[in-house]
């Protein structure tokens, strides 16, 4: 009974069995299916990784190289804002501010006896040079570090010219750097005292025009190829052709709204100048013990203008600028569109046709560079008037 009992209880399972090794081939046909999308997913994703990897280093490559490139004309706005203003303010303050570091300069008395005027106060109501708004009579020259603005102005009355930013070259035929009227009311002396500051003046303003001159021309040389945007775009793009590396980034540079279109030139009166203004003669007034009476001073001037042009055919230098309208651009951004040509792939599709740009018969990547001055609202102008050196190169995507 046993023996019926266990057949009984065997016989049921059977069949199910059976069933399972007919239903094991049934696997076969997905896993024919979903082995293949498997691969191709692997492909896909290999493919576009490649893909996405080639557009992250062009991306990089010509971030770097606009950022790099922007930079020149970031360290030409500083330099020029100093040498504009902070400079000559500090210079002449520091040589002519009554009573001096060491109390040497003694201000000078008026010729009606009624009172006295430091030489640093006379020259800057002639207009010689600049100095900050808020600078404090007999006091060192006031640290503008943490100024967002640095106002430093010529007086606006001698010098109107120069009261906002020139659009155009601004010399000057005659300057007095001791004024007619000066020479009347105050004892400053021709031959010892005017003589002297005039020599001074003339060897500053000389320095300061030929410190601004060499600014440019290193400029004028980094950006005549944007050497520095294609040297860096070479080295990181690993794309250019060693043996033509003059031409690597040129798409980029050449972009409409980019470098080369908006390159300073020197003068020429366009939308990209860059203007050095000069004084061409210089005469000035002093006192003088008259030939015929004991006790009395005549007042006495140059008998000829002193010509500016001999050291330097522009003449005696004064200021630099830049029209509003192109700090306003470097403001905004110069645009840069660099093509590249993606890499072939498995599944053979063309992307440099269906992922062209526009005017580009390839993909490009975009950067916008700028260079800015904080806190400016006026057309980005920290060049002149208030030359504040504060302009920083910004990367946008």
């Amino acid at each position: 009974m046993n023996g019926n009992n266990s057949k009984s209880y065997s016989q049921p399972f059977a069949p199910c069995a059976l069933r399972f090794a007919r239903r094991g081939g049934q696997v076969l046909i997905p896993s024919l299916l979903i082995i293949p999308s498997l691969l191709l997913f692997v492909y896909l994703l290999f493919e576009t990784t490649k893909i996405s990897r080639e557009k992250i280093r062009q991306q990089f490559a010509v971030d770097s190289a606009a950022f790099i490139e922007m930079g020149d004309y970031t360290n030409l706005l500083n330099r020029t804002a100093y040498v504009n203003g902070a400079f000559p303010y500090r210079i002449f303050k520091e040589a002519f501010e009554c009573p001096g570091a060491d109390g040497t300069n003694k201000p000078l008395q008026k010729s009606d006896g009624n009172g006295e005027i430091c030489a640093y106060d006379m020259m800057y109501a002639a207009g010689a040079f600049p100095k900050y708004k808020n600078d404090m009579k007999g006091q060192d020259p006031t640290p503008l570090d943490d100024k967002p603005k640095w106002e430093i102005e010529f007086d606006n009355t001698a010098r109107p010219d120069f009261t906002d930013n020139p659009t155009s070259q601004k010399d000057t035929p005659l300057f007095e750097l001791i004024t007619g009227d000066q020479g009347t009311k105050i004892m400053v002396f021709f031959k010892t005292q005017s003589i002297g500051f005039y020599t001074f003046y003339a060897q500053v303003y000389s320095l300061l025009g030929s410190v601004e001159e060499s600014q440019f021309t290193v400029f004028d040389r980094l950006t005549e190829n944007f050497n520095f945007f294609r040297k860096s775009y070479y080295l990181n793009s690993n794309v250019c052709d060693p043996s033509n590396a003059q031409t690597c980034g040129d798409d980029g540079l050449h972009s409409s709204g980019g470098f080369f279109a908006n390159k300073l030139v020197m003068g020429g009166g366009g939308a990209n100048s860059f203007f050095m203004h000069y004084i061409q003669k210089i005469d000035f007034w002093g006192k003088q013990m008259s030939s015929t009476w004991t006790g009395v001073y005549d007042r006495v001037h140059c008998q000829t203008p002193i010509p500016m042009t001999t050291p330097d055919p522009k003449g005696l230098f004064q200021l630099a600028t830049v029209p509003d309208s192109t700090l306003l651009k470097l403001g905004n951004g110069f645009d840069v569109y660099q093509g590249w040509d993606a890499p072939s792939n498995y599944f053979k599709v063309d992307f440099n046709v269906i992922a062209k740009c526009s005017g580009m018969k390839r993909p490009c990547v975009h950067a916008l560079v700028a260079t800015q001055c904080p806190q400016m609202s006026s057309g980005n102008n920290c060049v002149w008037p208030n030359p504040t050196p504060k302009y920083q190169t910004r990367l946008y995507p």
